[in-house]
C-alpha cells in the first residue's frame, strides 16, 4: 500500500505570483 504524505493529504493550489512592486513586497514582509 502507498503511504499517504502530508502533501497528498493537503493539496495546495499553485498560485502565479502577480506583479508586485518591490516596495509593496518589502512592506508585506513581516
Amino acid at each position: 500500500p502507498r503511504r499517504r504524505t502530508r502533501r497528498a493529504s493537503r493539496p495546495v493550489r499553485r498560485r502565479r505570483p502577480r506583479r508586485v512592486s518591490r516596495r509593496r513586497r518589502a512592506r508585506r514582509r513581516r
